[in-house]
């Protein structure tokens, strides 16, 4: 008889397909979240949603979270624990030796995962085997900020430093600078950034996702993606995605560098690929599933199913080719569209007498993007994405009334 499986984290578009593509296999799927902003999935394929303590409590101690963790797995028996999200791999990584005395974690041994979470030691680690990066800086004040001015391409990029620190410390993926003088007001603004940030410079091409599950070294699964449409518009992720033919250059990039890592288990390469001119440029590893993770589950490659087949001495039966599918974030295609439409009205009246273009191609959804399949919709279990599109739609609009509260209020009017 199978025993259960304990998710961490609740993240609609991954912790969803996840749970179903195990409960379609008869896995009993449990969830668990120690965050504040993650609710219950809301799903069929999920027996049951647990909410644990937070890592620290307002005064930064140590919590009794490790504690919690321990007992749910010896009260349920769960024999694997998978994580969905970064602060999720970098607890479990922290706690390695205790938890893999009682169960399974779908992730490799504690330094390997440190190299995925420090996207520093991650680039290093690529350059070493050859592997395009984009020029990276560490600029932690406006002082060293002026020290590299010269050296400095715009835009550049910025993202967090470590992926498993807490979402307070850096509230974004990714976040774009087009001009040194944006970037030096960021840094003098919010003292704080440049600590706990990476710069580096732009990219061409298209994203595209190298997804594999590594065993022993060797390949099992083989997925790509490419993004059509990623949130925010200027580059983020996939709110529109297709699956892709493998290509060679990046397949091999991949493999080299999650052998360089000595990877073990699942993981995304993600890269900025420009075709034309066959160039390839190394933008990070996720380190656990990805947020596109129903299409290749829509295409025929069963990632979950896989991993735990793996994981309980079983030989998964990997079909050789995949179907070419589409895929849809709904959530993420709403947010994107309503960032683009409040832009586009700033705009306007940043310049009533020669407003720049809407771009309406951009601001008129598709019937080819409205027609693709949902990352979360299934007829069976329709709750996971309406509960997520009503979430979204919610949040958008008390942001709207809250920004037009500030606009009009006494202090900011003219």
């Amino acid at each position: 008889m199978k025993r259960p499986v304990l998710i961490l984290g609740s993240v609609p578009r991954i912790t969803v397909p996840l749970a179903r593509s195990l409960h379609a296999h008869g896995v009993r799927v449990e969830v668990a979240s120690f965050s504040a902003v993650e609710g219950p999935p809301w799903s069929r394929a999920v027996s049951d949603f647990v909410r644990l303590p937070a890592p620290h409590d307002e005064g930064g101690e140590q919590s009794n979270l490790l504690e919690s963790i321990t007992r749910l797995i010896s009260q349920r028996r769960y024999d694997m624990l998978i994580p969905v999200n970064d602060p999720s791999l970098a607890f479990i990584s922290q706690h390695d030796t205790a938890l893999r005395e009682l169960l399974y974690v779908a992730c490799p041994r504690a330094e390997v995962v440190h190299r995925v979470l420090k996207k520093s030691l991650t680039l290093e680690i690529a350059g070493k085997s050859g592997i395009p990066t984009p020029s990276t800086y560490r600029v932690s004040n406006p002082a060293e900020l002026e020290a590299l001015s010269s050296q400095l391409r715009f835009p550049v990029v910025a993202k967090p430093y470590d992926k498993g620190a807490k979402s307070d410390d850096v509230d974004f993926k990714v976040r774009y600078y087009q001009t040194y003088e944006t970037l030096r007001h960021a840094l003098t603004a919010y003292g704080h950034l440049g600590a706990k940030i990476l710069l580096q410079e732009f990219a061409v091409g298209n994203g595209v996702g190298i997804e594999v599950l590594m065993h022993h070294g060797d390949p099992v699964a083989i997925f790509q993606h490419r993004r059509l449409k990623e949130f925010p518009a200027s580059g983020g992720v996939a709110a529109v995605a297709v699956a892709e033919p493998l290509e060679a250059i990046l397949v091999d990039q991949a493999l080299a560098l999650l052998r360089a890592l000595e990877w073990e288990g699942v993981a995304m390469v993600e890269f900025r690929y420009d075709r034309a001119r066959g160039q390839t440029s190394l933008m990070e590893v996720n380190g656990r599933y990805w947020g596109t993770l129903a299409l290749p589950i829509q295409s025929g490659v069963d990632f979950p199913w896989y991993e735990w087949q793996i994981a309980h001495g079983e030989k998964p039966a990997v079909p050789l080719n995949y179907a070419a599918a589409h895929w849809r974030w709904s959530a993420g295609y709403i947010s994107r569209w309503h960032d683009l439409v409040r832009d586009s009205v700033r705009k306007m009246f940043h310049h009533p007498v020669r407003p720049e273009p809407f771009g309406w191609k951009e601001l008129v959804p598709s019937l080819a993007d409205l027609s693709m399949p949902d990352a979360l919709w299934d007829i069976d279990d329709p709750m996971p994405a309406i509960g997520e599109l009503l979430r979204t739609v919610k949040d958008l609009a008390v942001s709207d009334l809250k920004g037009i509260v500030r606009t009009f209020s006494p202090g900011n009017r003219t």
